[in-house]
């Protein structure tokens, strides 16, 4: 109001600045949790005498900051980020952080030093898992391990032999592009990392196992877990090693060599039990998901290292899935008519080559997979003419000559009892284990192989999720290797987030609501840490003039998460206090 020539009350001007802070104080929490800032600190060499300012483990702590919160590995924008951000690091890390602390050069030595230090990264993740394992109560039942392999757009170099980027089988489907591989062994049933390793693009996977199986006991403590993996390790040399250290392992068995013939005699003349398998949510009322038996054979390998031979019992558990048979019946009919189409039109028009003729058959045959359902038989029919040499109407001088023309029949024939036989083996599948009983059942060992995903998940995460590996700007393997690293730790957090909240979701026999944009009533009793990481979007950090801080209220939601999380809300009640240098 304004009465008179003046004004009633003095206008003063006051200076408000703010900070966004969202979900960064709970994940410095988490990190702090872990105590990875220590880890690096205690297990990676010091740096140089002339280094000053924060150390390799604080920094490390930033930037999986940065990393997690805004699903983005480029060091080039972090310092822009952390000066963006910097008073809620400094209140929530306790640290002082100079303005050139966390330049990407200093980034950039800090991940290349991850990489260089294999020993180091080591024997962080060991004592990272044995801590987490310890602290959460985390069960070690079943261990499993897979690789993936990463295409960059790198060009191609002249020393590829010293080089972690090679051309190899891409799981991506480039093989035009140059890749690196990643193993990852994870804990069930959360999918919790305990081992990891960044390797060259062209390498087999085979050779792997065996020293994964010997990391992941020493950061579980025991030998007495079961190794779940694919194909590939189920060679005879990786089970060996594994028995023969008293371990165990339950791996399906490739289509190859003698097992073929061993699941057909099986199948075909069972003369034990078949049971039902039926998952642990299932109902008895549900239809199986499916049904097998087990075979038990002695088995033996000669070390090729010690020249003696091991011997130890497995446990051929041969498995059949409705829905598989189903999807392998389907498409071979599929198969089958498409190849027989291909077939008649080829019959049609054979041509005159019987060395062209046979590359198209073995051609369609093999393209369709079905060389075994098929038989074919091209027959060569000669026919000698006697022709005049000239055109027009001939004449009794008219000359003559015997030409000779060849042509090519082919016939076809489907091999019904192939066909037959094919849809009775379709749906069963070889596992092989040498568990016990009392440690892996038939019908254990089928839902812990279908629960691969939880180890694809983090794949998926550094692939095309929240954890992006890709697109990859290092030239430097050693680089590369520190931030699959630290993209590692990063899932550990997201997977114990998720571990602790659902874990105590699932005791209270309730779920959280209000994750879901667009449906607010929506309740799920799984969240992702995405989802929840989410939820602390919109907080705001306020300095006011008297030198005290106002953080925006958190709301229901968030306090239920925190709750959930076993972290107090006083993370989001911070004063203003002097850092620690």
């Amino acid at each position: 109001m304004m009465s008179g020539g003046g004004a009633s009350m003095s206008e003063t001007e006051v200076k408000i600045s703010s900070e966004r802070i969202d979900d960064i104080p709970l994940i410095v929490k988490w990190l702090a949790q872990i105590e990875i800032a220590k880890h690096i600190d205690q297990k990676l060499k010091k740096p140089h005498g002339n280094h000053q300012g924060m150390s390799y483990g604080q920094l490390s702590v930033l930037l999986l900051t940065y990393i997690i919160t805004q699903s983005d590995h480029r060091l080039c924008a972090v310092e822009e980020w952390v000066e963006t951000h910097r008073k809620i690091l400094e209140l929530t890390t306790g640290w002082s952080i100079g303005n050139k602390d966390v330049s990407d050069d200093r980034l950039g030595r800090v991940v290349e030093e991850l990489g260089k230090q294999s020993l180091a990264r080591q024997e962080i993740e060991i004592k990272l898992g044995r801590q987490i394992i310890r602290a959460y109560e985390l069960p070690t039942k079943i261990a499993r391990t897979d690789t993936t392999s990463f295409s960059v757009n790198h060009e191609n170099t002249s020393h590829l032999e010293d080089n972690l980027l090679r051309h190899g089988y891409s799981k991506d489907k480039r093989p035009d592009l140059l890749q690196y591989r990643q193993l990852l062994a994870t804990l069930d049933p959360m999918g919790m990392p305990l081992v990891s390793a960044t390797l060259e693009g062209n390498g087999a996977d085979d050779p792997l196992y065996f020293p994964t199986w010997q990391k992941i006991q020493k950061v579980i403590g025991h030998k007495h877990f079961v190794f779940i993996a694919d194909c590939k390790a189920g060679s005879i040399s990786t089970r060996a090693n594994i028995a023969l250290n008293g371990g165990f392992y339950c791996v399906p068995l490739p289509m190859s060599g003698q097992n073929p013939q061993l699941l057909k005699q099986w199948v075909k003349q069972s003369s034990t039990e078949i049971i039902d398998i039926r998952l642990p949510q299932q109902e008895e009322q549900e239809t199986a998901v499916g049904k097998g038996f087990e075979v038990e054979l002695g088995k033996f390998w000669l070390n090729p290292e010690t020249n003696k031979w091991v011997r130890w019992h497995e446990r051929y558990l041969v498995v059949y899935s409705h829905k598989l048979a189903l999807g392998a019946i389907d498409s071979q009919n599929k198969r089958i008519n498409q190849a027989q189409l291909a077939l008649e039109k080829l019959a049609n028009k054979p041509g005159t080559e019987l060395d062209v003729l046979t590359y198209k058959v073995e051609n369609i045959l093999k393209r369709h997979r079905v060389t075994d359902f098929f038989s074919t038989t091209i027959t060569e029919q000669t026919r000698t003419e006697t022709r005049h040499q000239r055109r027009g109407r001939p004449s009794k001088n008219t000359l003559q000559q015997q030409v000779t023309s060849t042509r090519l029949q082919l016939q076809i024939e489907k091999i019904d009892s192939a066909i037959v036989e094919a849809e009775i083996l379709a749906g069963w599948r070889l596992y092989v284990t040498n568990a016990p009983t009392e440690q892996l059942t038939l019908s254990e060992s089928v839902m812990y192989y279908r629960d691969e995903w939880l180890l694809e998940r983090g794949f998926h995460r550094f692939k095309r999720g929240s954890l992006p590996a890709l697109p990859i700007y290092f030239q430097n393997q050693n680089r590369i290797t520190g931030l699959m690293f630290l993209l590692n730790i990063a899932l550990r957090v997201f997977t114990l987030m998720e571990f602790v909240v659902r874990q105590a979701l699932q005791q209270a026999e309730d779920s959280l609501q209000g994750l879901y944009d667009g449906n607010p009533k929506r309740k799920t009793p799984r969240p992702s840490a995405e989802q929840m990481l989410k939820a602390f979007c919109h907080l705001t950090l306020y300095f006011l003039p008297d030198s005290t801080v106002f953080i925006t209220p958190i709301n229901q939601l968030q306090k239920q998460i925190l709750l959930l999380m076993k972290i107090p809300e006083s993370i989001y009640e911070l004063e203003l206090k002097p850092c620690k240098t």
